[in-house]
Formats: C-alpha cells, sequence, structure tokens
C-alpha cells in the first residue's frame, strides 16, 4: 500500500476482532483473534485500504514520530489508540458543544476563540477517553482477574496514569494518540497496582505473565511522549 514503511501481523487470544493499527512510523500492525483464517484478515486488511492510505496521506509524523509545523488549533486529529481520524470543523454557535458525523468532528462554540475551541476539543477527548480506557480496563480485567473501582480521566503533565489504595484509577486521555499496545500496557500496569501498589519483583512477575512484550513496551513507553501532537501536549 501506498505510504506503508512495513506491515506486521500479530496473533492474540485477547482479541475479540480483526484490528489495524498505524504506527507513527508508517508501518501498520494487525491484530487478529486466534483462529482467524488468512483469507478473512486479508479480505478485513483490504477493505481498509482507502482508509490506511488516506490516513497516512494526513499524517503529520516525521520519521521518529515528532510533529512538524507550528503549533496551533489542528484541523485533523489522529486517534492512533482507536484507529480514527476526525476532520475538525468549528463554527459559533448558542451553546458549546461537539457532535461528529460520519469522519467530522464539528466543535460548536458560544466565543469560537482558539482557547474556548482548545477547552471543547478537551472536553471531547477526555469523554472519548473515559469510554474508550473503560472498555479495555474492563477486557483487561476479565482476563486477567484484577478489579478496578473508578476512573477519573485527566490531562497529566508527567504521568499516563496512577492507581491508589482503593484501586481507583486515573488515566492520561492523551494516550488516545499512542499505539494501542502501548495503552494496554500502561493500563494493566495501573491495574496490577491494585495488586501490588510498589514496582516490587511480584509486581514486575504479574506484568510479564500477563504481558510477554512487557520490557519491550516499557521500552517504547519512555519515548511515548514524542508521539503526541504539540497542541495536545499544552492542553
Amino acid at each position: 500500500m501506498a505510504g506503508v514503511s512495513s506491515c506486521h501481523l500479530r496473533h492474540s487470544s485477547r482479541a475479540k476482532r480483526i484490528r489495524i493499527e498505524l504506527r507513527p512510523d508508517r508501518s501498520i500492525l494487525i491484530v487478529i483473534p486466534s483462529g482467524t483464517r488468512e483469507d478473512q484478515w486479508l479480505a478485513f486488511v483490504l477493505s481498509k485500504r482507502q482508509w490506511i492510505e488516506r490516513t497516512l496521506q494526513k499524517s503529520a509524523y516525521q520519521p521518529h514520530g515528532r510533529r512538524t509545523g507550528a503549533v496551533g488549533f489542528p484541523s485533523i486529529i489522529n486517534l492512533f489508540c482507536m484507529q480514527q481520524q476526525y476532520y475538525i470543523r468549528h463554527h459559533a454557535g448558542t451553546q458549546n458543544r461537539a457532535t461528529v458525523v460520519a469522519e467530522t468532528l464539528a466543535l460548536v462554540c458560544k466565543n469560537p476563540s482558539e482557547k474556548q475551541l482548545f477547552q471543547n476539543l478537551r472536553r471531547w477527548l477526555v469523554a472519548r477517553a473515559r469510554e474508550e480506557f473503560s472498555a479495555r480496563l474492563d477486557g483487561i480485567s476479565k482476563t486477567t482477574g484484577l478489579k478496578w473501582s473508578r476512573l477519573s480521566i485527566r490531562g497529566q503533565k508527567t504521568r499516563w496514569g496512577s492507581c491508589s489504595a482503593q484501586g481507583n484509577l486515573s488515566l492520561n486521555f492523551k494516550m488516545l494518540f499512542l499505539p494501542s499496545d502501548l495503552v494496554d500496557h500502561v493500563l494493566l500496569h495501573e491495574l496490577v497496582h491494585t495488586q501490588e501498589m510498589n514496582h516490587s519483583h511480584r509486581f514486575w512477575t504479574l506484568m510479564k505473565k500477563f504481558d510477554p512484550k512487557c520490557e519491550l513496551h516499557r521500552a517504547e513507553l519512555r519515548d511515548a511522549g514524542q508521539l503526541l501532537p504539540g497542541w495536545a501536549v499544552k492542553i
């Protein structure tokens, strides 16, 4: 496919459906549930060909994942975690709200200043993150048996997530811009903290039990901040 640097295939016993992940280095990862036939996942990938090529063409990532251009209000956002791209349109209205129609995110603002637009966009991203991360936590919890209590979504400057002694999780909505496997790694990390509150040997034993690629994901996560759009770092 045009614009694709490389393609990787991963079989997953946890996956419930075929999933395509677009990486910032312009590679694609195809995650398929165990038992999926080759003709099934090939047909799915081919059906997504136009979306893949269009998303890569619109992507503003450099080869090493750092955003280019001046930092300002975006006209397009790519939520790599969810394999979704949205064109942003905005105009004045009687109330602040955000609606999605097809691939367009419409932001309506009483005062459509850049500050207000970012506030509306942040609220929408927080809502999407709550919905997405809650579903992922439920899936990981079901697989691992690790339970969680409450979830709060924030925009932390230095953390992707945290867990309280009561099992309450706090997650960073900016993870929507990270690859799916790194997001799941962070969610698992916080769920394991419901059993082991420190980073003891027992903690990492559990992490590696449920995430065989734990060390790789840890290494990738150290530089994951570079994958965020410049504007997202500030909101």
